[in-house]
């Protein structure tokens, strides 16, 4: 499962990453570290962007970067 399917105000814990290294790198750099809690908070109305918590963080990113998060829901 990755980022992109979780609902609003559903949480999870990231898992993995599948992504390119740049972009890994750049989401390591933002805090996205595997077994952290992340909690989907709202999605722009064209689902282009979505806005999640990342401990004490939000963070908006891009739908087709969030499809590279590998999650489980919780």
């Amino acid at each position: 499962m990755t980022l992109d399917s979780l609902k609003d105000g559903e949480s999870a814990l990231i898992i993995g990453f599948d992504a390119p290294l740049e972009l890994k790198n750049r989401l390591l750099n933002f805090g996205f570290l595997k077994n952290k809690k992340i909690k989907k908070l709202n999605s722009s109305l064209k689902k282009a962007t979505i806005l999640v918590e990342l401990e004490n963080s939000c963070v908006i990113l891009r739908a087709n970067e969030a499809k590279f998060i590998k999650i489980e829901r919780i």
